[in-house]
């Protein structure tokens, strides 16, 4: 008896959210359209370029084999891949009708979250590197970087999975009049979950990221000299540009995700009839999330690679050294 309460609660549950989203994501201009889809494919082309770079540039300098590029080299591959996924998410903004179900819009789901969550831990993961590396050198020291990084990476996806299967169980395909939508239900479970989420998922690692930058900034503040400081960052060892990097990191921290956290809290902190006071702001909060989220497949590349001097001076070498190649192959 009570399995049947608790489906029917739910059922009714999706069916006034269904009704929500219809009115609040009511059919937008053409105009608007081709401009949020033009947005979303022009940072699949530059993010993709950018961490396509990444990789090649990593991969084949030496040079740059080091722990920090090594967890550049994975989340790079990690949002070079989850980038693909933009195609479907431009499908399911423009589509009227959907033609995969409930399962495809679960596996797509759990695979760009799992994605997403996997970049921000690594980006964390990163930071934490970076601060050990300047403030306990010698704790780096005991171990090859590759074996310690491969070690990290992998309790990292570990714990994207982890942190992604529950949300999955929340999400249901919900078509509205003009678009289809693989979105969270608020249900009791699903607002615990979504409360969690937005705590693990952003609340932590912005805390661990700005206290680990700040800490980072201090100490090359307040020290004149460390060479081990320049193969930490890839950078000129300067006051000023470690201070732009903190910054840099932060803003951009906010500027990807906040969006996508305050939806979390919108849904953990609400119930049903009070989000439903919320449609007219709905539809503008959802386009942001979907926009902002997808940029920092933009940002990671431009923040942590094409910053880099080492790593310019890099691509440099290796697209001379290309050119010089091709054309000995010509003249021969």
């Amino acid at each position: 008896m009570n399995n049947l309460t608790n489906d029917s609660e739910y059922e009714n549950n999706l069916m006034l959210w269904t009704l929500f989203l219809r009115k609040a994501m009511g059919s937008d201009p053409v105009w608007l359209q081709v401009t949020i889809s033009t947005i979303l494919l022009s940072i699949f082309v530059v993010g993709l370029i950018g961490n396509l770079l990444t990789c090649i540039v990593i991969y084949n300098d030496r040079s740059m084999h080091t722990a920090t590029n090594f967890y550049l080299f994975n989340m790079a591959v990690s949002d070079s891949v989850v980038s693909f996924a933009i195609f479907l998410e431009v499908y399911l903004f423009l589509a009227e009708s959907y033609l995969f179900g409930n399962i495809a819009c679960k596996i797509h789901f759990f695979f760009v979250i799992f994605l997403w969550n996997n970049s921000t831990l690594v980006m964390t993961a990163l930071a934490i590197e970076r601060y050990v590396a300047i403030w306990y050198p010698l704790m780096l020291k005991s171990s090859p970087p590759l074996k310690r990084v491969m070690k990290v990476i992998t309790i990292i996806w570990i714990i994207a999975i982890l942190e992604t299967t529950p949300e999955v169980l929340t999400v249901e395909l919900i078509r509205t009049n003009h678009m289809s939508v693989c979105f969270t239900v608020p249900s009791p479970a699903a607002r615990v979950v979504n409360g969690v989420l937005a705590l693990v998922t952003f609340v932590v690692p912005l805390g661990i990221i700005l206290f680990v930058y700040i800490m980072i900034a201090l100490k090359v503040n307040t020290t004149e000299k460390s060479n081990s400081n320049r193969k930490i960052f890839n950078h000129r060892d300067n006051r000023s540009k470690v201070n732009k990097l903190t910054v840099a990191m932060t803003l951009s921290f906010l500027i990807c995700w906040l969006p996508f956290f305050t939806f979390r809290i919108l849904i953990f902190s609400l119930d049903m009839r009070q989000l439903m006071q919320l449609d007219q702001l709905w539809s503008i909060g959802y386009k942001t999330v979907l926009i902002n989220s997808w940029f920092s497949i933009v940002l990671n590349p431009i923040l942590f690679s094409l910053m880099s001097t080492k790593f310019r001076k890099a691509l440099k070498m290796l697209c001379n050294r290309k050119i010089l190649i091709q054309h000995e192959i010509t003249a021969v």
